[in-house]
């Protein structure tokens, strides 16, 4: 394999990994934009409980970080 066969396959395998990280972010910016949208089509007491349903999903967030961060702290795990 010459030089030159080897820099095409390097830059196919990184234009392969370029190509599917960029469809990862336009995925994930097309969910977000999606649910921007619903927050701004949905009425007043659906926007509560999107709200309550973020809160929730905030506070869920933040006991399983403050669990894990609480073992590390004692001990228990070896990432400590």
């Amino acid at each position: 394999m010459s030089l030159w066969d080897r820099m095409v396959a390097i830059f196919k395998r990184e234009a392969a990994d370029v190509r599917e990280g960029l469809s990862k972010a336009g995925a994930t910016l097309d969910a977000e934009l999606e649910r921007k949208q619903r927050e701004l089509d949905a009425e007043p007491h659906e926007r509560v409980d999107m709200i309550l349903e973020d809160i929730e999903a905030a506070d869920s967030r933040f006991d399983e970080l403050e669990a894990k961060l609480r073992k590390q702290i004692e001990g228990d795990t070896p990432d400590a």
